[in-house]
C-alpha cells in the first residue's frame, strides 16, 4: 500500500514535457548510445589559455543544433557505472558507492529489458575487463543479451592501456554487422580512452595549445580533442548508413583535474570555499555535453536533463509505448532535479538553480522532499526489495519478482 501510494503521487505530480512523439517509419528504429569517458567542454578553463575550442568543429556545430543540451550526472571525476545505472534504469542515485556493486534483483525492467521485450537485440560494449564495476553481472540483470568486453576486441590501436575510440566504434560496427539477425539493435557503448590520467602518444599527441599550471588540464584538452573527432566519425557513419536511427552521445562526468580541484580552481570554475552552498556551481559541476539525434529529424534541444530522465525519452523516440519504472522518477512539473549526496540541486521553471538540503521546506523544497522520499522508497522496492512497483507498472507476476 505504501508503494502504491508513492506511485500514485509520482504519476500525478510528474512533468509530462519529457515525452516526445516518435516519427512513423514502419519499423523499429535502431538505438545507438555512446557514453563518452570523462567527456566535457573545457572552455570554462580560462587559465589554460585556449585560443579556440579543442572540440571538433563538427561536434560544436551539432551540439549547437542541439541547443547546447547538457546531462546532469550523479558522479564527478569517476564512478562511471552510476551514470550508467541512471541512463539504463531511469532512477536517480545520490550515493558515493557504485550501484552495480550492490545487491540488485534479477530481470529488472530497465531500458535493455524493455527494448528486448519489444523485439530488440541488446548489446553492450566496453573494452575493459568484464568484472570491473561488476558490469558483467549487472548488465545481465538489466537485460543485455550480449556484452562484448576486452577479450572480444583486437587491441590494435592503443594509447597506454586504453583502446582508442576509433577502433572501438569500428570493431563494434563490424561485430554487429557480422552477427546481424534481422532484429533492430540497441547498441550501447562505453568508451575507455580518455580515462584519467589522460594519456597521449605519437598518434594522439599533446596539442601544445593549453598552458595551464596543472599538467592534467593540458593533457585533458588534447585528449578531448581526439575523442570528439573520433566520436564525430562514428556519428557520421551512423547518419550515412543508418539515417533513421536514434543516436545518443553524452559525457559520464566531469574529469579529474589535479588535486583539490586545482585545474578548476585556477580558472575560478569551482574549488572555492563557498562552492558547497552555491546552487549555480553545484549544478554546473554535474553537467556534461548531451546530444540526442532523432534520426532524419536531427538533434533535439533538451536543455538540462538529469541522466535518469533519458530512458523515458528514448522509449518515446523509438515508439515503445510503455509506462515503465522510469516514469516514476519524473520530477514535479516545472522542476529539474539532480540528487547528490546530502542535498538536491534543482533548476526551477525560470531556469534558476536552487539547493535543497536538510529539513528545508521553503520554496520548491517541500515538493522536492516528498519526491525524494517517494523515489528512495520506490528504488529500494524495485532494485533490492519485493518488487511491488514492478508488478504495478508492468503487470508482472509479483511472485516472479519477489525477493525471498
Amino acid at each position: 500500500d505504501t508503494v502504491a501510494a508513492a506511485i500514485d503521487r509520482r504519476l500525478a505530480a510528474a512533468d509530462p514535457s519529457a515525452h516526445v512523439t516518435a516519427p512513423v517509419v514502419g519499423h523499429r528504429r535502431n538505438l545507438h548510445i555512446v557514453l563518452e569517458e570523462s567527456f566535457w567542454d573545457p572552455a570554462p578553463l580560462i587559465a589554460a589559455g585556449l585560443k579556440q575550442s579543442p572540440l571538433d568543429p563538427r561536434f560544436l556545430k551539432l551540439w549547437q543544433a542541439a541547443g547546447w543540451s547538457t546531462a546532469m550526472s550523479p558522479a564527478f571525476g569517476g564512478q562511471t557505472a552510476n551514470a550508467e545505472f541512471e541512463v539504463l534504469c531511469g532512477f536517480p542515485l545520490a550515493q558515493g558507492a557504485v550501484r552495480f556493486e550492490q545487491p540488485m534483483q534479477d530481470d529488472l525492467p530497465c531500458l535493455p529489458r524493455v527494448l528486448a521485450a519489444a523485439g530488440y537485440r541488446t548489446v553492450a560494449s566496453h573494452p575493459n575487463i568484464p568484472g570491473f564495476w561488476n558490469r558483467q553481472v549487472s548488465y545481465d540483470r538489466l537485460g543485455f543479451e550480449t556484452f562484448w568486453s576486452i577479450d572480444d576486441f583486437v587491441q590494435d590501436d592503443m594509447t597506454s592501456i586504453f583502446l582508442s575510440d576509433a577502433s572501438l566504434h569500428r570493431q563494434v560496427a563490424e561485430k554487429l554487422k557480422a552477427s546481424d539477425d534481422g532484429r533492430p539493435v540497441f547498441d550501447y557503448t562505453v568508451t575507455y580512452y580518455g580515462h584519467w590520467m589522460y594519456d597521449v602518444d605519437d598518434k594522439r599527441p599533446l596539442m601544445g595549445e593549453a598552458t595551464s599550471h596543472v599538467d592534467e588540464v593540458n593533457r585533458y584538452v588534447s585528449v578531448v580533442h581526439w575523442k570528439s573527432r573520433e566520436m564525430m566519425d562514428a556519428i557520421a557513419r551512423w547518419q550515412r548508413e543508418d539515417p533513421e536511427s536514434v543516436i545518443v552521445v553524452f559525457g559520464d562526468h566531469l574529469p579529474l583535474l589535479g588535486k583539490n580541484l586545482a585545474g578548476y580552481a585556477e580558472s575560478g570554475f569551482m574549488g572555492g570555499a563557498d562552492d558547497t552552498v552555491s546552487p549555480e556551481i553545484q549544478a554546473r559541476a554535474t553537467q556534461t555535453p548531451l546530444i540526442v539525434i532523432d534520426g532524419r529529424n536531427g538533434p533535439i534541444a533538451l536543455g538540462t536533463l538529469p541522466m535518469y530522465r533519458l530512458p523515458s525519452l528514448l522509449l518515446s523516440l523509438v515508439d515503445v509505448p510503455q509506462k515503465g519504472i522510469a516514469d516514476l522518477a519524473a520530477a514535479p512539473t516545472g522542476l529539474t532535479l539532480r540528487p547528490l549526496p546530502g542535498h538536491v540541486v534543482g533548476i526551477d521553471a525560470d531556469g534558476k538553480p536552487f539547493l535543497c538540503q536538510g529539513r528545508d521546506d521553503s520554496g520548491p523544497c517541500a515538493d522536492v522532499a516528498r519526491w525524494r522520499e517517494d523515489t528512495d522508497l520506490l528504488a529500494h522496492d524495485i532494485f533490492a526489495g519485493n518488487g511491488h512497483a514492478i508488478a504495478r507498472m508492468t503487470g508482472a507476476d509479483l511472485a516472479a519478482t519477489a525477493n525471498p
